[in-house]
């Protein structure tokens, strides 16, 4: 008979096929050699199959199930909602940018950090190159179909995706194609070289010449700056409220995600007020100027440095409010030019399984970003510990877990969780002083004007300037960075609401977890709780909760 357990891992091993640089991505082996089916008759062929999935689902779904298999099969049913509502969206035929999160430039990003355990290991990335090709030629097929459909992409994102692609062309062997080293000591090193520089060279290069081609011929007919979002687009409005359900788990609506975010700010500007206060801020105005004008002012390897000082002093905190197992120390490194010359802030990949690369903090050492002044520490706390490392690579020791609630990352969970450690951290104790106080501020500040300039530009149809404009206004990080900032909301529309969506949540059902156990409640127990399921979707976290609360 087939469990929800069964069902589970048959979907999840199905899903990763179907997205293999996820995979990679998520360092999980077996998945390096294959290239996604982005046709549209590939998809199409993918969604039925997803659909049976979900009607398997429904089958085993009954009132008597035990708890953990009721938990994996609400994952499952989630993950396969929002699969057909991604495909259904089809993102692909109007997506043109060069941020490593969609086209070739998110193949180069994953490449650029491929390591290479083994033999194996070199000639599957051999084979991704020899696919790679064929799959940049669906990309560019897609974008064709949408724009004759009036699905058109942003033009001065194509304007900066055509020259990010002629940077790439004018190397013979595209650099970050090459970063990737051969096994130490391996005798077939030299012939693998070979055929890496000739593949690159002969399958890889050519087809990232034909989609600078084909999205060099959209730009006349791209949106302008002021139609950039997709309430501009046929059907966009229905896209965008499958992404709200998407990246937020729940039944909430645009409307009411842009007053959160105002009423958010209002409260985090009052806040930063009054501990600009005590350091001889007068008003909001100097606030902001003096977290602004601290961006940058040490050198990358200084700041880089004060990161992983940060990292440190949480691990060696770590214990006392959180349970066993513990992941092992996160790695903090710059991270590949070819990501940080976008202008991607610091991030977080999970550890290899095959050991191949340890948790990774991944410090933008090129461009001024968030984390590079009285920010340092937050940034830091938010992607390794006790944010994303601590969660993601902690999961990878709970082996009693399906794979698909270890190995999946749902957004709102992960990003409300990493939020969420950033308020923590100052709840235990771990910011230096009241600067690293203010820049945790300046932190929470973008996650909220996120979700006004998300639903602005989405929904409620406001220009590229326009949600500039606010964010520039409210955020107090270097323009430079909030404007790449917006250009990812562009990229990823709804993704940016689910920090400030999954943080309230889960701060929540802290609170009610407080009442309902009063003495009993331990914030290492409430922690474990909500850890130790996997990535949950919010509704399924909230009853999960409720149900260790009353039982505990």
């Amino acid at each position: 008979m087939t469990t929800p357990r069964d069902l589970a891992d048959r979907f999840h091993a199905r899903w990763l096929e179907q997205h293999p640089l996820a995979a990679t991505s998520y360092g999980i082996p077996g998945y390096d050699h294959l290239m996604p089916d982005t046709s549209a008759a590939g998809e199409a062929e993918w969604r039925a199959e997803v659909e049976q999935f979900a009607s398997e689902a429904d089958r085993l779904d009954a009132p008597d199930l035990e708890p953990a298999d009721e938990i994996t099969l609400h994952c499952m049913r989630e993950a396969a909602r929002q699969e057909v509502a991604v495909i259904d969206s089809a993102g692909v035929e109007y997506t043109v940018t060069a941020m490593p999160f969609a086209d070739p430039a998110s193949f180069m990003a994953v490449a650029a950090r491929t390591v290479l355990v083994d033999a194996d290991a070199a000639h599957a990335y051999l084979e991704r190159l020899a696919l790679s090709g064929d799959w940049i030629d669906q990309v560019s097929e897609r974008l064709r179909a949408g724009a004759a459909g009036g699905r058109l992409p942003i033009a001065p994102l194509v304007t900066e995706a055509v020259g990010w692609g002629r940077q790439v062309l004018a190397a013979q062997v595209p650099e970050a194609l090459l970063s990737p080293t051969a096994p130490a000591g391996w005798d077939g090193a030299g012939t693998w070289e070979a055929e890496r520089r000739r593949l690159a060279a002969e399958v890889t290069r050519p087809a990232l010449a034909r989609w600078v081609d084909t999205v060099e011929e959209l730009l006349p007919r791209s949106r302008p700056s002021d139609r950039a979002g997709l309430a501009h687009l046929p059907g966009g409005q229905a896209d965008y409220a499958r992404a709200i359900l998407t990246h937020t788990t729940l039944p909430v609506t645009a409307e009411q995600l842009h007053q959160t975010g105002l009423d958010q700010i209002a409260t985090l500007e009052r806040a930063a007020v009054e501990i600009g206060s005590g350091m001889g801020l007068d008003d909001l105005e100097q606030v902001r100027r003096a977290l602004r004008d601290s961006a940058g002012r040490i050198s990358a390897e200084d700041a880089i440095r004060e990161a992983l000082v940060a990292v440190r002093r949480a691990e060696a905190k770590a214990a006392e409010f959180f349970p066993a197992p513990l992941p092992p120390p996160c790695d903090v490194t710059p991270m590949p030019p070819i990501v940080a010359a976008s202008g991607v802030a610091p991030h977080y990949t999970p550890p290899r399984l095959d050991g191949g690369r340890p948790g990774t903090f991944w410090f933008n050492t090129e461009r001024p970003t968030a984390g590079t002044g009285w920010d340092i520490e937050v940034v830091a706390f938010h992607e390794a510990v006790p944010g994303h490392h601590l969660q993601l690579s902690r999961l990878q020791k709970l082996d009693h877990l399906p794979a698909l609630q270890r190995q999946r990352s749902l957004t709102v969970f992960s990003e409300g969780w990493g939020l969420y450690t950033e308020q923590l951290a100052d709840e235990v104790g771990l910011y230096t002083d009241d600067r690293a106080r203010l820049g945790a501020i300046s932190a929470s500040l973008m996650r909220a004007a996120r979700l006004v300039v998300d639903t602005g530009l989405h929904h409620y149809g406001w220009s590229r300037e326009q949600a500039r404009a606010f964010f520039i206004e409210h955020v107090p990080m270097p323009a430079e960075f909030l404007a790449a900032e917006i250009d990812r909301y562009l990229v990823m529309p709804g993704q940016a609401l689910a920090y400030m969506t999954g943080k309230l949540e889960i701060l929540a059902l802290r609170d009610a977890a407080m009442a309902r156990m009063g003495d009993r409640f331990t914030l290492s127990g409430f922690h474990a709780a909500v850890l130790d399921h996997g990535s949950l979707p919010m509704p399924v976290l909230r009853r999960s909760i409720e149900r260790w609360s009353t039982a505990a």
